[in-house]
């Protein structure tokens, strides 16, 4: 919507003598205003650079699926005979072993989206976290490999190192987290310093006729508007997120070591025999939680699991119950189930941020809402850049017209 700047100055003409113009002449004198727009101004200038790869990089992570697929990324399985039944887990990480002979397996993966395959995360002897890890996919009607790099290593998972860590581990996590804050403060302090202006304004006016920095600070008002509470979920969850290592250390040193101290004493020596099954372990877990399934199963003495039980992540089957799941710790000897453990409030906050940052939830219609999203807040961070720039030849030029008054007189 636009309307000529002259309606705009027939407005404040029609204005009767001697009534004030208002709260935003008087705002901008407040204390408020100058600490509001020094926090804008700075915060926005000082996270645009990696703002700006941050949206860039985060729209090409939306549709990373799409993307994987059409770059032939994406490991493809034969689709089982009917009525074929899924090979015994203990055959699957034997198939998965004799790939990388000398390596040990940490971790069973199970993709919901693809169940006719599963991860075996392969580490070195001792090994006890992912670093390092080679993942190898597995069949699990026919029992063989099945054809796919490693996620890390593909494009998309390349862009995704440097979007959540800029290829600098926790620090970079960190620094991310520091650069989203920054984005949560310039959008506040933004909705404080414009909000007084634009209260009287129709809703997405631009004005003409009065310069292109006016235009532009309408755009910029009206897209910031227009995308405020998206810009603030995707800042706020982007905090979380870079706190998720964080925060999984934190569970590690707490109700890890609760249920260690709790259930380590119990079970039987994996030393003195084979224990259960993989598919007992399973199944335990699985009939503990009637209607969840299992995401991920971690190995006795791995970095998320004590020495004697497998920590076995189970998910819901509708709704927010496929996003944070719950803990199964099950005896590696017998496949007795020794707790199920819900997580702690910090790490739900983690598991329900991720897909409400890259907005993976909702198909293809809400993918292209996120990506639409990005693009008119890349504009705006160029745009806000360029309107704190474009004040500086004018200040210029009005000090020498100032210094060339003075010399006339």
């Amino acid at each position: 919507m636009t309307q000529p700047a002259h309606s705009v100055a027939e407005t404040t003409a029609r204005r009767p003598p001697g009534t004030a113009a208002a709260g935003p002449v008087r705002f901008t004198t407040s204390r408020a205003f100058r600490i509001g727009l020094w926090l804008h101004r700075w915060t926005g200038l000082i996270a645009a650079p990696f703002f700006l790869i941050l949206c860039i990089t985060g729209t090409i992570l939306i549709f990373h699926e799409e993307i994987d697929e059409g770059l032939g990324y994406t490991a493809h399985a034969e689709a089982p005979a009917p009525g074929t039944p899924e090979r015994p887990l203990s055959e699957i990480v034997a198939a998965a072993t004799a790939v990388a002979p000398g390596r040990q397996p940490l971790a069973l993966v199970f993709d919901a989206d693809h169940p006719e395959r599963v991860t075996v995360s392969l580490v070195e002897p001792g090994a006890r976290s992912f670093d390092g890890a080679k993942p190898v996919v597995i069949d699990r009607y026919r029992g063989t490999t099945i054809a796919a790099p490693d996620p890390r290593s593909t494009p998309t998972g390349i862009i995704l190192t440097l979007h959540a860590n800029w290829f600098l581990g926790l620090p970079g996590e960190l620094a991310g987290g520091v650069v989203a804050l920054l984005v949560v403060i310039c959008l506040v302090s933004g909705v404080v310093i414009h909000g007084p202006f634009i209260r009287g304004l129709a809703f997405g006016l631009i004005r003409r006729g009065r310069g292109e920095r006016l235009r532009q600070r309408d755009l910029h008002n009206f897209l910031g508007t227009v995308t405020l509470g998206w810009a603030l979920l995707v800042s706020a969850t982007g905090v979380t997120l870079a706190l998720g290592d964080i925060a999984l250390k934190v569970w590690q040193a707490t109700e890890l070591r609760r249920l260690a101290a709790a259930h380590g004493g119990q079970g039987h020596d994996l030393a003195a025999g084979p224990g259960a099954s993989l598919d007992a372990v399973r199944a335990a877990a699985e009939a503990a939680k009637p209607g969840w399934r299992t995401s991920l199963m971690l190995y006795p003495g791995s970095a998320f699991s004590t020495g004697r039980h497998f920590t076995v992540l189970l998910l819901g089957p509708e709704g927010l119950q496929k996003r944070p799941f719950e803990i199964a710790l099950v005896d590696a000897a017998d496949a007795r189930v020794a707790e199920i453990a819900t997580l702690p409030w910090y790490l739900v906050v983690t598991q329900l941020s991720q897909p409400l940052h890259f907005g993976d939830y909702g198909g293809l219609p809400l993918k292209l809402l996120w990506t639409a999203c990005a693009w008119f807040t890349l504009f705006i961070t160029g745009n806000g850049a360029w309107l704190w720039y474009a004040r500086r030849p004018r200040r210029r030029t009005s000090a020498e017209a100032g210094r060339g008054a003075g010399q006339a007189a």
